[in-house]
């Protein structure tokens, strides 16, 4: 597929999907990235090591930022926390070189992820469209920071 075509699929999809349809595809997203940023890590490869930790910081960014002040307060504040932490801990692993921090990170987003899967599907009463992750270069990672407001 080409560059122009995918661009223009993910910005449809985008404006598209369903708030809890795109936060699933964020968290898939992420998870792919904590996995590319340790195999990295691993390789020495600091270009694609630096491109994950870019977009993994980005996403968690516009996650905490979209729900930053939203009702209810204390569960707001606590998913900043949340994703700031998991910043903390991607920029740290990345600087030290500390592949193993990245496992707490993988696991908190797998979970969210879960959680929102099995919420959107119950909302639903049926299963989640297919992913649209083979449309993507890189196995279906977001190229830009995608936000989740509505």
């Amino acid at each position: 597929m080409n560059t122009y075509a995918a661009a223009t699929y993910r910005e449809t999809l985008e404006r598209t999907l369903p708030a809890a349809d795109l936060l699933i595809r964020l968290y898939e997203g992420s998870v792919r990235l904590v996995d590319i940023m340790k195999e990295s890590m691993s390789a020495g490869d600091i270009p694609r090591r630096s491109d994950a930790v870019n977009r993994l910081t980005g996403i968690f960014s516009e996650l905490a930022s979209a729900i930053e002040g939203q009702e209810p307060k204390d569960l707001s504040e606590s998913l900043v926390s949340l994703y700031l932490f998991l910043i903390q801990e991607v920029t740290l692993a990345n600087v030290a070189g500390e592949i193993e921090r990245l496992d707490p990170v993988r696991d908190i987003l797998v979970d969210l992820l879960g959680t929102w899967k099995t919420a959107a599907s119950s909302s639903r009463g049926g299963s989640l469209p297919p992913s649209p992750s083979s449309a993507f270069p890189d196995g279906g990672l977001p190229r830009r920071t995608l936000s989740v407001r509505g």
